[in-house]
């Protein structure tokens, strides 16, 4: 067992801290969960390769000199660019869509020496980098990145000088420059086609961004670990010239004020072009933004410019007065404190900006981040502090538009200082180092959203939200050592694996005392050009070829478990346990891992293993070379309540072997959680019925409801306890209680694609309905389901399968006592499909097949099958269609009337989009005492109508639906159903003449989730 212990505040004034103690000041002579494992117990570099195939020494850490002068690079690029707005046409007459955007280029590329015959130079394309839709994401998920229809940007190279050849073979179609001999210039001829799609490159609410598209990208091949891709390849920054204008209005360059002609050729569009860091020349990629006139604040500070492009009006109460209730917040207000904060914090640390720098801030219509740096500017979402107005939710956003911001002025300091893969990580890693520093001047915990709502997890949409991440700007809510781009779409990052600079400093954070941490940086940050590699080294004492091996690379897929723990009882009272901690994966992964042992009593012990095979003296290695075991050894005064791995989520998982049908967070804790959950409230209110009602009884009949309760062990993605409590048309109160056991591939991170479900209940029958007799029923269930839709509330692809059998006993009371009970077995099978016809536009479907059979005694209204209300044709009533068997056919065509709104409903919830369903469904219904004439002429009843839906974002976190419809019946006949003649009956069992009551002519339900 690997000792720890807590390490002395650093004195420095920007000293990077480790993860605060997941404990309170009361506790604080327990060592933290962040603290830093003993360096000590490191093993020499060679010690750290678990055995296996293909195993040796690690390679040498990646170079971090600058390209040598022999090596031909690209160090200037100068841009003549026209931009041709949506709506307009391009120069070979092709009319560019009116949602999107186009660029017609022509980039002149210096070379740093002559070049040789032969020599290839490979630019980067990341127009076409996202090559196509990404279904592999769930529809919350792939709403950050898509805004309509996909559509593919693309480049076209056209006229070249200074090559023999220019093609663009692979699927990204980077650009392969064949030079001629002697050429010290290279000239292109292109065109950008801009999609319709969120930023970082795309048009949405006409705004379009250029990031990383301005031109083909000068590039070198990536530099890092053993693992990494020999192809990848890595931007390389150059001095960039850019002179943007209109193509319609050519005479006009942005920063001129225009003339009267001018200015109605522009409308209300601008154009906005940046090509330099703060205090650097050189950039990877400058930028381009047009759209409608952005809203201006600038300000001055430490003398930096900074300036905010807003999108929307500043409200009357502005930072540092602005309300904590106001409906919109100071948004330019919050940016500008941020960038001067940011500006204090690298003047703290030695990093100031030059005089005369400019930090610019554009906000607009990004989705996949809040914030997110570029070499030019830092893209602040549109959505930016549309969260609950709490201090502490908002702290997230503003903690990630701090780290971009942090970002955009570390890439000044130390772009072109080394080789740009090392760049890359360190820029990145000495902001992500700073951001402590912000946060401990701004007082902000480091706290995420499982800290501040793991008090409420029984609110269903709090345990949505935590456990399965549907939600936008999912990754600023929870902790983590990683930044996960699931699709990587960014210009510095879209061609290669290697990673963002956080994690190399959280991976520094585990295995540097925060002294040498504090000398690390210091280092780095007054030798800007030197090697950072040696700086670590030196600060660490020993060699670290095997970590920068190990993390420039893609990461280690790797699962930690708790295998076993083992107690026994001394003597002396006291336990002595044994704790075995696995480790599965291919590929090893040395790093610290935690543990996190609790007695009964509350005494909390935290142990660490370093991840060497070769320290400590109780390590056992699994058979297979994939697997290591790790034996602690821990004394304790009570027995153990639980042992956890990873208390403070510093490593990520990913389930291993043959089953990744499972959450690899689940094994983490022995034993694993309980979670009692309240999954929902339902209500449903038949509003045509009720009012057509004429007596209590027959409104009661037009009101459900259901509370619903969930239980299983947390993470546990194999069966669900399931408690419900409801009353409905027959039932005056009921309660049932199942299980559902899940099997299949994984759909989300908290349910699989097939499951079993087993459900039991017990109704106390009304005698206020249409069988007039009350009663006890008892009923049994058995479904299996086959469902591969992502997000259940607006799935735009997918199915559900499903079959049921569904038994019931019902006992009748009677007065007299009457043995008059009555037995039915009820058979179901459904297939629910959505067909997506283009964004935002799918058709639903649903096929439905029902048959009760009687088993004792004579059916009842109770026991038969009903075709209408809100679980079937919506337009007829609950009581209006029964039958022994049920057909049921609809159809919905879903779409959206209006996104990207930001329209704030007291900061409970945040209106999204307003869509529409039309739709329209048959059902044949056979006649209640025989299936004879089911599918006859006579059985056949319809209806069309249409809803209204709204989408939603609770606290802007966790999406919301809510449906209104209104649907008209095309059929209606008077049935004869045990020996009754319906619609009569309904106005007979109210008390009323027939001719005095009347069926709706319409059908009005509200819903919370999807009818099908």
């Amino acid at each position: 067992m690997v000792a720890t212990a807590t390490p002395a505040a650093s004195a420095h004034p920007w000293a990077v801290r480790g993860p605060p103690p997941l404990l309170t000041r009361a506790e604080a002579d327990e060592p933290p969960p962040g603290a830093d494992w003993n360096p000590s117990d490191l093993s020499p570099p060679q010690a750290h390769a678990p055995p296996g195939p293909g195993t040796g020494p690690p390679t040498d850490p990646a170079p971090t000199a600058a390209l040598t002068s022999d090596e031909l690079e690209v160090t200037a690029v100068e841009v003549r660019l026209e931009v041709v707005r949506g709506g307009e046409r391009l120069p070979d007459g092709r009319h560019v869509p009116r949602s999107g955007g186009a660029a017609v280029g022509h980039a002149t590329y210096k070379l740093s020496r002559p070049a040789r015959a032969g020599e290839e130079l490979v630019l980067l394309n990341f127009a076409e980098a996202l090559e196509r839709e990404p279904v592999e994401l769930d529809e919350v998920a792939k709403a950050t990145y898509l805004d309509g229809p996909f559509r593919r940007g693309k480049l076209v190279v056209g006229e070249h000088s200074g090559a023999t050849g220019v093609r663009q073979p692979n699927s990204r179609r980077d650009v392969e420059v064949t030079l001629s001999e002697g050429t010290d210039t290279l000239t292109l001829a292109y065109t950008v086609e801009v999609p319709r799609r969120y930023w970082p490159f795309g048009c949405s609410r006409r705004r379009c961004s250029l990031s990383g598209a301005v031109a083909p990208l000068p590039s070198v091949k990536a530099r890092g670990g053993a693992r990494l891709d020999p192809d990848a390849r890595v931007v390389a920054p150059a001095r960039w010239t850019v002179d943007a204008r209109f193509a319609s209005v050519p005479t006009w360059s942005p920063g001129h004020v225009p003339t009267a002609r001018e200015a109605k050729l522009l409308g209300r569009d601008e154009l906005v072009v940046a090509s330099g860091a703060v205090g650097a020349a050189e950039v990877a990629y400058p930028e381009v933004f047009w759209g409608p006139r952005w809203k201006r604040a600038r300000e001055i500070h430490r003398g930096v410019e900074i300036e905010v492009l807003h999108m929307f009006w500043r409200p009357g109460d502005q930072v540092p007065e602005e309300r904590k209730l106001q409906l919109y917040r100071d948004v330019p207000g919050h940016l500008l404190r941020i960038g001067r904060e940011a500006v204090d914090v690298a003047t703290i640390a030695g990093l100031e900006p030059p005089p005369d720098s400019r930090l610019l801030l554009v906000q607009g219509p990004l989705r996949a981040e809040i914030a997110q740096a570029h070499p030019s500017a830092v893209l602040v979402s549109d959505q930016f502090l549309q969260v609950s107005p709490g201090r502490r939710f908002q702290g997230f956003h503003q903690a990630a538009t701090a780290r971009a911001v942090l970002d955009a002025i570390m890439y000044g300091a130390y772009v072109g200082r080394h080789d740009p893969s090392t760049d890359l990580w360190l820029y990145d890693a000495t902001a992500t180092a700073l951001l402590d520093v912000w946060r401990a001047r701004r007082a902000q915990g480091d706290e995420f959203a499982s800290d501040i709502l793991r008090r409420i997890t029984f609110v269903p949409m709090v345990d949505n939200f935590l456990y399965t991440g549907q939600a936008a700007f999912a990754q600023s809510y929870f902790r983590g050592s990683e930044d996960v781009l699931p699709l990587r779409l960014h210009p510095l990052y879209f061609s290669h694996p290697l990673p963002t600079g956080r994690r190399i400093h959280e991976k520094m954070i585990d295995l540097l005392t925060p002294a040498q941490r504090e000398a690390f940086y210091e280092k780095v940050v007054r030798d800007r050009t030197g090697d950072p590699v040696a700086a670590a080294e030196a600060a660490y004492g020993r060699s670290l070829a095997w970590f920068f091996d190990q993390w420039l690379a893609p990461y280690p897929p790797v699962d930690y478990s708790v295998q076993q723990v083992d107690s026994e009882q001394l003597d002396d009272g006291r336990w002595r346990h044994t704790i075995t901690i696995r480790r599965a994966g291919e590929h090893a992964a040395i790093e610290p891992v935690q543990v996190l042992a609790t007695e009964r009593g509350g005494q909390r012990h935290y142990l660490v293993w370093n991840g060497s095979t070769k320290s400590g003296t109780n390590i056992e290695v699994s058979p297979g070379t994939d697997t290591v075991d790790h034996v602690f050894t821990l004394e304790t005064q009570n027995r153990l309540r639980s042992v956890m791995v990873d208390p403070r989520a510093r490593l990520l998982e990913e389930p291993q072997g043959r089953r990744r049908n499972v959450d690899p967070l689940y094994n983490n804790r022995s034993p694993p959680s309980f979670r009692f959950v309240y999954t929902g409230f339902g209500f449903e209110v038949s509003a045509s019925e009720f009012l057509a009602g004429k007596t209590p009884a027959s409104r009661l009949q037009a009101l459900s409801g259901r509370v619903l309760f969930e239980m299983s062990r947390r993470r546990d993605l194999r069966s669900l306890g399931h408690l419900q409590l409801h009353r409905d048309r027959e039932s005056a109160a009921a309660i049932g209680g199942g299980a559902t056991m899940w099997f299949g591939e994984k759909i989300n991170r908290r349910r699989r694609r097939g499951r079993v479900r087993l459900f039991g209940e017990v109704h106390s029958l009304t005698g206020n309905g249409l069988d007039r007799t009350p009663g006890v029923r008892f009923a049994q269930s058995l479904s299996v389901i086959d469902d591969t839709r992502k997000f259940s509330l607006w799935p735009d692809r997918g199915h559900r399968l499903a079959f049921g059998l569904y038994a019931q006993e019902t006992i009748r009371i009677e007065d007299p006592p009457v043995r008059d009970h009555r037995h039915s077995l009820t058979l179901s099978g459904s297939w629910v499909h959505i067909w997506p016809l283009a964004h935002q536009h799918t058709l639903a479907s649903r096929l439905e097949l029902t048959m009760m059979v009687p088993l004792v005694g004579q059916p009842e209204f109770r026991s038969l099958v009903r075709a209408g209300g809100v679980d079937g044709l919506g337009a007829y009533g609950g009581n209006e269609l029964f039958g022994r068997g049920v057909a049921l056919a609809q159809l919905e065509y879903r779409h959206m009337f209006w996104s990207n709104f930001n329209v704030n409903l007291v900061h409970l919830f945040w209106l999204r989009g307003i869509g529409g369903t039309l739709f329209t469904g048959v059902a044949s219904v056979s006649p209640c005492d025989t299936l004879r004439g089911w599918f006859g002429k006579e059985s056949w009843y319809g209806q069309v109508g249409y809803g209204v839906t709204a989408f939603l974002q609770l606290l802007g976190v966790t999406p919301q639906f809510v449906r209104f419809d209104v649907a008209v019946p095309l059929v209606r006949r008077r049935t004869a159903c045990l020996d009754e003649v319906l619609p009569d009956y309904l106005a007979d069992y109210q008390g009323v003449a027939p001719g005095d009551f009347q069926l709706p002519r319409v059908g009005v339900n509200l819903t919370f989730l999807q009818p099908f």
